[in-house]
C-alpha cells in the first residue's frame, strides 16, 4: 500500500491511538499519501446519537490537528483532510459548506444509514429487508450524484440485510456500480471488513464489479495505527481483486 484515503481518529469513539501515531506509522511502512477521513459530524436530530462519530464541537479541533500534521510532514508524507458521511437529503448541504469552510481535500461515502441515525436504519442491520435494497439504491444513487465523493466506501455493506442474494440484489449492485463508474467514484474494497469478517466484502457484489469493469481502490478504513501494517488483509485483498481481474488504482491523482 502506497496510500490509504480512509482512516479514523478517536473522535468518532471507535478508533484509538493518537492522529499522529497514525501517521508515524504510515511513514514507517512507506505510504506516500494518508486521508484523515474520519465519521463526519451532522447536525442531530432529537432521538439520534453521536455516539460513533465525533461532535460538531470537535470538527474544528479535528481539521487543525490533520492540518497541523500535513504541514509538520510534508517532507515525508502526503497528508489530506476528508470525512467519511452519509447521504441525508435534508443535510447534504450542511456537508457541502463545511467542506468549504475547511477546504478539505475530499470527502468518501459511507452510506451506513438511510434518513436518520438508528441502528434500525443501518444498512448492515435494516429493520426493512424488505425495503432494504430499494432503499439502499436511491441512497446511493443520489449520493454519487451530489458530486461530492471521492470513493465509495464499502459499497457491499447492504449483503448483511439480506435474506438471500438474488436476480434483484445483482440489478440494484450493477446500478451503483455503473453510477459510480459514470461519475468517475471509486468503489472502496474494504479491509476494515476483511479484517472483522464482517461479511463483507462480498464476492458476488464484486465479480459484478469485475463485469463492469468499474474503477477499484482498497481502503484500510484504519481505527488503530496499527491496522496501516495489517499485510495481511492488504495481501488477502490484493488476491480477491487479481483473481477477479480487478484492476487496483493505488493512489488517486487530482
Amino acid at each position: 500500500m502506497i496510500a490509504n484515503y480512509h482512516t479514523h481518529t478517536m473522535r468518532c469513539k471507535h478508533a484509538f491511538g493518537s492522529d499522529e501515531e497514525y501517521v508515524l506509522e504510515a511513514i514507517k511502512h512507506g505510504y506516500k499519501v494518508l486521508a484523515f477521513t474520519d465519521h463526519s459530524p451532522w447536525p442531530l436530530h432529537p432521538f439520534e446519537s453521536a455516539s460513533i462519530r465525533m461532535d460538531i464541537a470537535e470538527l474544528a479541533e479535528y481539521v487543525d490537528s490533520v492540518q497541523s500534521l500535513k504541514r509538520r510532514y510534508k517532507d515525508h508524507i502526503d497528508i489530506k483532510l476528508g470525512l467519511e458521511a452519509e447521504y441525508f437529503e435534508d443535510r447534504i448541504d450542511w456537508l457541502k459548506r463545511m467542506k468549504e469552510l475547511f477546504e478539505m481535500d475530499l470527502l468518501i461515502f459511507g452510506n451506513h444509514f438511510h434518513k436518520t441515525i438508528s441502528y434500525g436504519t443501518y444498512y448492515a442491520f435494516y429493520n426493512d429487508p424488505d425495503q432494504v435494497l430499494n432503499h439502499y439504491r436511491k441512497d446511493s444513487i443520489e449520493g454519487l450524484k451530489t458530486g461530492l465523493f471521492s470513493i465509495f466506501a464499502h459499497p457491499d455493506i447492504f449483503v448483511r440485510s439480506l435474506r438471500r442474494w438474488d436476480q434483484k440484489a445483482e440489478d440494484m449492485s450493477r446500478e451503483i456500480i455503473r453510477c459510480s463508474k459514470e461519475l468517475g467514484v471509486f468503489l472502496e474494497f474494504n479491509l476494515g471488513g476483511v479484517r472483522s469478517r464482517a461479511g463483507y466484502p462480498y464476492l458476488p457484489f464484486w465479480k459484478v464489479v469485475a463485469q463492469e469493469k468499474a474503477p477499484v481502490i482498497i481502503g484500510i478504513d484504519a481505527h488503530s495505527p496499527s491496522d496501516l501494517s495489517d499485510q495481511r488483509s492488504i495481501d488477502q485483498a490484493r488476491k480477491i481483486l487479481e483473481d477477479l481481474n480487478i484492476s487496483i488504482t493505488e493512489m488517486i491523482t487530482d
